[in-house]
């Protein structure tokens, strides 16, 4: 059986349309956890003692298991990941418990600046340690 070229101009046509659609549903720009993935630098200060804690770094990056989760790398210059939701400019840690601390909060993005405020609990009955936190991220790339 023979093409004829108009057959072909409509296969080339539905091919491109097809690329354009599959490269438009990947595209970053529908993923709102786009504009927190990068590497911050944070400024951390204890609201229970008043008192800074050293300045660190911190990298998020989405979870390529969820269309909503990132993973925020070394929270609380902990060395740990933490999951964090997102909902338009606003980021959400569940509760999570890594060793002997349990994290809980929340953020905004404004621009490049993130604000999170949470609370480390410790889950050890042993010591009974407690901190709420305010957190300055600025994004560096």
């Amino acid at each position: 059986m023979k093409t004829t070229i108009p057959q072909k101009a409509a296969l080339l046509l539905l091919s491109l349309l097809s690329v354009a659609v599959l490269w438009s549903c990947d595209s970053d720009d529908d993923d709102e956890r786009s504009k927190f993935i990068g590497r911050y630098e944070v400024e951390e200060q204890s609201l229970e003692t008043h008192s800074p804690r050293d300045d660190y770094e911190v990298n998020i990056i989405r979870d390529t298991g969820s269309q909503s989760l990132v993973i925020i790398s070394n929270f609380y210059n902990y060395d740990v990941d933490v999951y964090a939701r997102v909902d338009g400019n606003e980021i959400f840690v569940e509760e999570e418990v890594h060793n002997v601390f349990e994290f809980n909060g929340s953020g905004t993005l404004s621009g490049t600046v993130l604000t999170m405020d949470y609370t480390v609990t410790s889950v050890s009955e042993d010591t009974g340690y407690f901190d709420r936190l305010r957190a300055e991220m600025v994004r560096k790339d």
